[in-house]
């Protein structure tokens, strides 16, 4: 399996991880084993503290990388409104700009269907600590350009010098 480097530490109450079989999700609910809903390979349960992945994902090489994105789920919620309208705002530029593509899938999808959206700029968020943090894999859903992931690594690095909330 490949591993995470960089990821700054983590500070905070315990994190619970889980896996089920076949997740899906249906009407706003984690589905295990039922042939409904739209497949996923995890989710993250913030009150609870909990992390459920998809068992196979265990054998897959892109579970480091979506570890760091339901890992960064829990960041986001503790980040304070400060870097979240910070965040919020380089997104925001991006999009002004037109800039195509993302750094993974769950923003891809956000980014095409609701690209203002608070659920698009947390899974940006997310997906953006996975690029970074998370192993070196060739997504399809990498493509964002050299100026924005460049841009998005900056901020980055500007709010998480030291341990992270989570």
């Amino acid at each position: 399996m490949s591993s995470i480097s960089g990821l700054p530490a983590l500070t905070g109450n315990p994190l619970f991880v889980t896996t089920l079989p076949e997740l899906t999700t249906y009407r706003g609910k984690l589905l295990s084993s039922v042939n409904q809903g739209t497949p996923v390979h995890a989710a993250s349960f913030i009150r609870r503290r909990e992390i459920v992945f998809e068992t196979e994902l265990l054998k897959k090489p892109d579970l480091p990388s979506i570890l760091v994105h339901e890992l960064f789920h829990f960041v986001w919620v503790r980040l304070g409104n400060a870097k979240r309208t910070a965040y919020t705002a380089l997104l925001a530029k991006e999009l002004r700009a037109q800039a195509r593509g993302e750094l993974g899938e769950s923003a891809a999808v956000r980014k095409q269907f609701a690209s203002g959206s608070r659920d698009y700029v947390c899974e940006s968020f997310c997906d953006t600590a996975a690029w970074l943090y998370g192993p070196n894999t060739q997504s399809p859903h990498v493509n964002l350009g050299r100026r924005w992931r460049r841009d998005r690594k900056a901020w980055f690095e500007a709010n998480f010098q030291g341990a992270v909330k989570c």
